[in-house]
């Protein structure tokens, strides 16, 4: 088994039933918009995915019937990323029929700012807790819209398991929104966990459409569970190992319960969620099932010229460094998502896919003559890269063009495609 949570996204959309017209005034819906740092992203069309959002939700709520009682929750919108504010999240207007909040949802919807992190287990208890008021309806829905993945605390997918199991007229939805891999495999666990469909969406017209259609579509039946006189544990399995070794947490207790390695590449766990790091980065909602093994496949990264001080790996919505390539280890594993690559103040934007290795192209350049003070490298556009010096006379850096100042003058120099050295003695 493949991550059973990755899984679920196309079968649980064709499982999906439609309300049947008597039910439809049986409904809550807690909505909530990411508007966390990375919602400031481009789309393919050019429109911030956070305007996007703020469309879709309009074009939802004038064509949803005026009965169902809907309420909206953001996060990510009050503080900005580098506050790494984990509790940021707020009700931005409280449970009523669309038809008497029409004008309310849409305006605190136009109004928010993105510019926060992803607390995702921590909004989903919060719109959860939410719709327990709301015990007068039939259905209690909570959809989530979320262009990312959990950047605090928790395992959203463990939290959406134990919600659904507390309540048994909850649902949980979740909308990918120009996601990644890893994003997408955690929305698609919630949603499996909380009895809810998984949708995706990469543009303002396919977000409201999707919107439309989890305020349409009910809980899943998931199959019973067969219960056996004496169960058997699970195995966890990492397929593409490398020479780092990474630990395993159960995520409920948080407690470290074992470490995979191309040593030890498969463990044996009892049954629940657990997540692996990798540099300092989290896979969560991995899910572990009685009798089966569940196989988790990685990216590895290389880089060939890596310099002696060495390349960050940071978290493109986050900034978080996330692990370090250099000379002395110019390979890591990592997560299949999204990152940085920093060659001093210059990011190169690597993503990664499951079982990949990725060999990134960069030069290193080598000065001859240069004083012990500190001379700049800038990129063609004259942004600062990084600087050099006779301690520090080499740098690894991306192919292009860039050129060194120093004693007044500009020495132009290019890094070729591939992984060639250029030498440049300074007169």
């Amino acid at each position: 088994m493949i991550l059973r949570c990755f899984l679920g996204g196309v079968l649980l959309l064709a499982a999906s039933l439609p309300l049947s017209a008597a039910e439809k005034s049986g409904k809550s819906v807690a909505l909530i918009i990411d508007a966390s740092g990375s919602m400031q992203a481009r789309l393919k069309n050019g429109v911030k995915r956070i305007d996007a959002a703020k469309e879709a939700v309009e074009t939802l709520i004038n064509n949803t019937p005026s009965d169902i009682r809907i309420a909206l929750r953001a996060y990510g919108h009050q503080s900005h990323r580098r506050k790494k504010n984990c509790k940021d999240t707020q009700l931005l207007t409280n449970f009523k029929p669309i038809g008497e909040n029409k004008a309310e949802v849409i305006t605190k919807a136009k109004g928010l700012k993105a510019q926060g992190y992803t607390p995702i287990s921590l909004v989903l208890e919060l719109a959860a807790n939410d719709l327990k008021a709301e015990q007068q309806v039939q259905s209690r829905i909570v959809t989530l819209v979320s262009d990312g993945k959990e950047t605090c605390e928790g395992d959203p997918c463990a939290v959406a398991r134990a919600l659904a199991a507390a309540d048994a007229s909850l649902v949980i939805h979740t909308i990918g929104f120009a996601v990644d891999i890893a994003a997408r495999y955690e929305l698609q666990c919630i949603a499996k966990a909380g009895r809810g469909t998984y949708f995706e969406a990469d543009d303002a017209e396919k977000l409201a459409e999707k919107l439309s259609a989890a305020v349409k579509t009910i809980a899943i039946e998931l199959p019973k569970e067969v219960k056996v006189k004496e169960k058997k544990p699970g195995r966890l399995t990492l397929k593409n190992t490398s020479s780092s070794r990474h630990k395993v947490y159960n995520s409920e207790t948080n407690k470290q319960v074992g470490e995979l390695s191309a040593v030890i590449p498969s463990i044996v766990l009892p049954a629940g969620f657990y997540k692996v790091k990798f540099g300092n980065a989290y896979w969560r909602s991995i899910e572990v099932v009685d009798g089966e093994t569940t196989d988790i496949e990685t990216a590895i990264i290389k880089l060939p010229n890596a310099s002696f001080r060495g390349q960050k790996i940071v978290d493109w919505e986050t900034n978080e460094e996330i692990g370090k390539l250099s000379s002395s280890g110019s390979s890591m594993n990592l997560l299949p998502s999204s990152f940085n690559l920093m060659f001093g103040k210059l990011a190169k934007k690597i993503v990664l896919k499951p079982g990949e290795v990725k060999i990134i192209e960069a030069g290193s350049v080598k000065f001859k003559g240069l004083p012990i003070n500190s001379r700049y490298i800038f990129d063609e556009n004259g942004n600062e890269v990084l600087s050099v010096s006779s301690t520090h006379s080499s740098a690894t850096l991306p192919p292009g063009k860039y050129h060194l100042e120093h004693n007044d003058r500009k020495y132009p120099f290019t890094i070729p495609e591939g992984t060639q050295k250029v030498q440049i003695q300074l007169k």
